[in-house]
Formats: structure tokens, C-alpha cells, sequence
């Protein structure tokens, strides 16, 4: 960030910058294809000043296609997946129909990015018998790798969609609505009209449903294709005159799809919860590591999920896609999923008492911005519940989502090369030094004013470098100790309001080593941050404390902790904001635990976590805070030769 994390910033992160928004596939690197300065921003802004999506994320169909057909273990396959069977090579996600016959033990099937492998369900099964659902699965180094949790099982991969850069589809969310019952279906398709229904407009090109198959005669599968195109693929397998439900993704034409099943007859519905369409205000697909975000028991009484500001999934998302699993199921009984503050009336996924079953879906998200959830409940009984999240979807008017900072260093690079899709900016102060000044300050304070917003971060924000150099000057007394305070005043003669507990700071040796006059001194820093450094007047900034180990530090960390309590109160006094910058190891050597009687305790945190990807960054925003009552709001990392930032909240 200041010297460390800038000079980090350097090396060439393993990230995809492409077309004005990062993306990446999580868990492994992908080769970069230029740095962000290089690339243009794909998202625009229209002559009303309408922000439109980015090209990123976006979606495209494809006929239904296998990818992999074989037998499967506790060993991990990767398989590819782009490149072939109508998937581009620079494909970053892709909707599978994930089949599995044929099971030699109850477990798991297991479809994640190729070089992850988290412990979450795609599918879950008993001992010999057959399942199908969908997942939606980041593809890293164009592949994805499946295995089983126990035993083995024949299992194929029917690749119907991907996401892309380019002019395809946004997505929008609607609350789940039933589109048609039809009874009596059989091998001979049946078309269901979908666009212009439930919230679909005309133009829609693909709608997210869930398929609901009752009345069964026969053992046979469900299959849902665009009208007029069959396919020799099953969307869901069921068993005679078991009741099933489950996801889709598909394609329309002429604004219609069309229902058969592979033997015998049975009556299906069809309900849509979401649609993708041309427009260029809907939302963009983010895909990250597959990550549970809960493990709770649901009854008939609807329980809220929180799914955003944990996982890495942020405030602006607007739907999740996620893998529901339910076990200890103690009746026969469907799991119920809604936005939250909606009525959970369509079943997503119908099982048997005792029986483990899981089930794709893709929920939209209510809340505010920093708080969003979505509501589950079963019928009857109660059943454990685990979501586990593979990705979500992003308002397309934040832009990437993604902010960024930038300081003195980048003073010597072209502001044509500064990153210019981030939805805010963080500039230091600065120039190393934390009685220095950014000598480009002015400058990048305009580029951080237009950063594009749509995340619950402000636009602009600022950070500052810290330090006590009390102990230089004790171990070496020619140095000039003009900076440091022999009294409680601040550089214009004022009075500074130390704590009664810290006392009054003094001149001589013993005042090095004071916690009044450590105080002082990052009171004076941040007095001569807001006067003296360029920063404009009267502007109520987010000030973050920028914390490292290669500052000049105190060896006692209370000492060090008084300043930044004299910093923090000094922006406080200007109506300004704090919050604390730093890596984890780096604040425990310096700070240690901050107690609850510290002006520190509550205040948010921003976790440096270096070159590593966006899914990494991400995952992150679930980790602990610097302190106990803190959170942690914000997640720094190194991509395409700039420190990005993912807003946890």
C-alpha cells in the first residue's frame, strides 16, 4: 500500500483484467492478459448518465452438450470444459447438468473450479441411486474437476451455458412464479410460453426455472430445451410416482420453451425466478470458490439467510447462486426458498424422510447494502440445511464492483494507465512517510471522485501512513525531534484533550516513551493531514490508519495503540470516519489485542492480503477484524499492477 504493498503491487497479479472488470477463476491462477491500465472499460456511461453493465459476466446458451462421460472417485478429474462444445476459450464460468448413476456408496458428487477442492455438495446421493441437478461452476485454467465424497459413480457433464465477456445476456431476478402446469406429458414435447408471463419481458433470451414433476408412470427424466430444439440430455431424473423438483437454466425461442419426459407420462410445472435479456442495466454474473454460507436446521417456519457481506459475496449483489443440500430430513416433506420479506411458495427441492438431497439455486437477494438475505423453510418436520454459494450476481451499474487505491507511486505513471472501472478510491495522503505529503494529491482526488460507485463504499476515501517514532530518538538522540510533542498541544499552539488516563505529556527522555506524548503525536499527524496536506476543507472523509511494519514503531504496543486513539480522535473531531489498515501479522506485532476501553475497538477493518486472486480476496471479508468489536469491511489485494479492493459490505 505505502512502500510494502505498493512494491508488491508491481509483480504481476494472477488475475484476468478484462474489458474494465476483474475477474478470475477462484482457487487457481489464470495467466493475465494485460494490466488494468491496459484494458478498456467495458461498461459506459450513457449521454443521460446512466451507468450500463459491463461485458463481463454476461451470459450465453448453448445446445445442451455432453463434456465428460466416465467413471468418477475420490480422486479428483479435470475436466475442460472451454474450447470445446460451443465454450469459448476465455469462458469464466459454465452452467452443467451434473448426472450420476449407478453410486457404489451414499455421499457426494463434487463439480468445483479445476485446482479447488472445498468440502461442499453439488450433489448428494444414496448407494446406487440416480441424480441429476445443475451447478454453476467457475471454470479456472479453462477446466473444472469432479470426484465423489465416498465410493465412485458413473457421472456425466452436460455443459447448456457459460459466461463470457462480450454482448450476451444480463440477468435479472424476479420472485419465483409458476409459469404452467401441464399434465399428461410424455415423450412429445410440449411448448410453454414463457416470455411475456411472470415478469419475463418479450425479449428475454433465457430464464432461470425450477421443474417440479409429479404423477410420475414411469422411471424416466424430465427435459426442458429451448421450443422447437430437443435434446437427448435429461435436465432431471425422478423415479415412478415420486414427486421431484429441481433447476434449469434454459434457453427460449420464440419466447417459449418446451417440457417432455423420457418414458411414460407425468405433469410438470414450470417456475421462473429470474431471466436474462439484452438489457444493459441488469446484472452481471461473478463467479467465486464455492463457499457455504450457512449450516442450519429449517422448519415450517420460514428462517432468513444472511448471504451477503460473508463469502466474499458483496452488499450490491442482487441474486446468489448456490447449491441448497438438506439431511436429517424428518418427514416427507420440499424445501421452500424466497427473497427475503417473500412467501417461500414454490418448492425447490422435494425428498423423502431421511433421505440426503441436494439441489441448485439461484435466489434473489432483499436487504440493504449491507445486510441481504433470503428465506428457507420446509413443509413439515424440519431438515438440516447447508448453502453452499458458487457465485452471484452483481447490480451491472457498480461497474466492476472492485475499487481500488493509489498514491505516490503512481505519481510517475500516466493517469491514462490509473485503473478506471473501480466503484471507489482510496488515495494516500502521504508519500511513505507520515509526516509527508502525495505530491499528486490533488490529482488523484479527482480520479477517485469519479470512481463509479454502487457499492456502500464512499467513492472517495483516504488513508494515511502512521508511525511513533518515540524509540528512533531515545536510541539515537542527534536525530531532529521537531515532530515530536513536549506538551499537550497540537502544531497551531491549541490545546490537545489527552485522556485522563494517559496524563500530560512532557519533554525530556521519559516523554519518548509516554503514552500522552504518543498520543499527541498522532494527534499532530492527523492535524497536519487535514490542514496541511492538500486535502480539501470541509469534507467529512473515511480516513484509514495505514499500519506496517516498516514505519518507525515503539517496542511497546501500547504506546503504538495511543497513537493511532490520537489519530482517530483528531479525524473524529473533523466528522470524519476511521478505520485500520493493515495484514494480520502485521497489526499483531505492532498492536497486539486492543482492549475495550481503546478508541480502536469498534472501529472497521481493511485486510491487505497481496497478490493472490479476487476469490481469495473475497474469502477473506469472512475472516476475523484487527480488534474484538470490529469488522472487517474492506479486502486489499494485487491484480494487473495495482492494488484492487473488494467491499465486504
Amino acid at each position: 500500500m505505502s512502500r510494502l504493498h505498493h512494491l508488491l503491487a508491481l509483480t504481476t497479479g494472477a488475475v484476468l483484467v478484462a474489458a474494465g472488470m476483474v475477474t478470475v477463476g477462484p482457487g487457481a491462477a489464470q495467466a493475465a492478459t494485460g494490466t488494468a491500465a491496459a484494458q478498456s472499460p467495458s461498461a459506459a456511461v450513457q449521454p443521460s448518465g446512466t451507468v450500463t453493465a459491463p461485458t463481463t459476466g454476461r451470459y450465453w446458451s448453448t445446445t445442451p452438450t455432453r463434456v465428460f462421460s466416465g467413471t468418477v472417485g475420490t480422486e479428483r478429474q479435470v475436466v475442460r470444459v472451454a474450447g470445446r462444445s460451443g465454450v469459448p476459450a476465455d469462458a469464466t464460468a459454465v452452467v452443467l447438468s451434473v448426472e450420476v448413476s449407478a453410486p457404489t456408496a451414499s455421499g457426494s458428487v463434487r463439480v468445483t473450479p479445476a485446482g479447488s477442492d472445498p468440502t461442499v455438495t453439488t450433489q448428494q446421493f444414496r448407494a446406487r441411486q440416480a441424480v441429476t441437478g445443475l451447478t454453476t461452476v467457475a471454470l479456472a485454467r479453462g477446466g473444472v474437476q469432479v470426484s465423489t465424497s465416498a465410493g465412485s459413480a458413473k457421472t456425466a457433464l452436460v455443459v447448456s451455458g457459460y459466461y463470457a465477456t462480450g454482448a450476451g445476456s444480463t440477468f435479472t431476478p424476479l420472485d419465483t412464479t409458476r409459469v404452467t402446469t401441464a399434465t399428461g406429458v410424455g415423450g412429445k414435447a410440449v411448448r410453454v410460453p414463457i416470455a411475456g408471463r411472470a415478469g419475463v419481458p418479450a425479449d428475454a433470451t433465457a430464464v432461470v426455472a425450477t421443474l417440479g414433476v409429479t404423477a410420475a408412470t414411469a422411471d424416466a427424466a424430465v427435459r426442458i430445451t429451448p421450443a422447437g430444439k430437443d435434446a437427448s440430455v435429461a435436465t432431471q431424473s425422478f423415479r415412478k410416482g415420486t414427486p421431484i423438483a429441481g433447476a434449469a437454466v434454459v434457453g427460449l425461442s420464440g419466447g417459449a420453451a418446451q417440457v417432455a419426459v423420457s418414458k411414460g407420462r407425468a405433469t410438470v410445472s414450470v417456475d421462473v425466478s429470474g431471466y436474462y435479456s439484452r438489457s444493459t442495466t441488469g446484472s452481471v454474473f461473478v463467479p467465486v470458490t464455492p463457499s457455504r454460507v450457512t449450516t442450519t436446521t429449517v422448519s415450517s417456519t420460514p428462517r432468513a439467510v444472511r448471504v451477503t457481506g460473508i463469502s466474499g459475496v458483496p452488499g450490491t449483489a442482487t441474486a446468489v447462486v448456490a447449491t441448497a443440500a438438506v439431511s436429517a430430513t424428518t418427514t416427507n416433506a420440499s424445501l421452500r426458498l424466497a427473497p427475503a420479506g417473500g412467501k417461500p411458495t414454490s418448492a425447490s427441492l422435494v425428498y423423502r424422510m431421511g433421505q440426503p438431497l441436494a439441489t441448485a439455486t439461484t435466489v434473489r437477494a432483499v436487504g440493504s447494502t449491507l445486510d441481504r438475505r433470503v428465506l428457507a423453510k420446509v413443509d413439515s418436520g424440519s431438515a438440516k440445511l447447508t448453502v453452499d454459494v458458487t457465485g452471484y450476481f452483481l447490480d451491472g451499474r457498480s461497474g466492476s464492483g472492485i475499487g481500488a487505491d493509489i498514491s505516490w507511486p503512481q505519481c510517475t505513471t500516466p493517469a491514462a494507465k490509473w485503473p478506471s472501472d473501480q466503484a471507489f478510491g482510496v488515495v494516500g495522503v502521504n508519500d511513505g512517510l507520515a509526516s509527508g505529503t502525495n505530491p499528486c494529491l490533488a490529482q488523484q482526488l479527482v480520479w477517485a471522485a469519479g470512481s463509479r460507485g454502487g457499492t456502500t463504499q464512499p467513492r472517495t476515501q483516504l488513508y494515511v501512513n502512521t508511525a511513533n517514532p518515540g524509540k528512533a530518538f531515545k536510541d539515537d538522540p542527534s536525530l531532529p525531534r521537531t515532530t515530536w510533542p513536549t506538551a499537550n498541544v497540537d502544531p497551531d499552539g491549541e490545546p490537545v484533550a489527552v485522556p485522563a488516563r494517559y496524563g500530560i505529556c512532557g519533554g525530556g527522555t521519559a516523554g519518548l516513551t509516554s503514552l500522552a506524548c504518543s498520543y499527541v503525536y498522532g494527534w499532530n499527524r492527523a492535524h497536519d493531514d487535514v490542514h496541511d496536506r492538500g486535502v480539501p476543507a470541509g469534507v467529512a472523509y473515511r480516513w484509514w490508519l495505514d499500519a506496517e511494519t516498516d514505519g518507525s514503531w515503539q517496542t511497546d504496543q501500547n504506546l503504538n495503540r495511543a497513537t493511532l486513539e490520537g489519530m482517530t480522535d483528531m479525524f473524529r473531531s473533523t466528522g470524519g470516519s476511521v478505520g485500520l489498515y493493515s495484514s494480520p501479522g502485521e497489526w499483531k506485532q505492532l498492536f497486539g489485542t486492543v482492549p475495550t476501553s481503546s478508541q480502536l475497538v469498534r472501529l472497521p477493518t481493511w485486510k491487505a492480503v497481496g497478490p493472490t486472486t479476487l476469490s481469495a480476496a473475497q474469502a477473506a471479508c469472512s475472516t476475523g477484524a484487527f480488534t474484538s468489536a470490529g469488522r472487517t469491511e474492506m479486502v486489499q489485494y494485487v491484480a494487473g499492477g495495482f492494488d484492487r479492493i473488494v467491499s465486504c459490505v
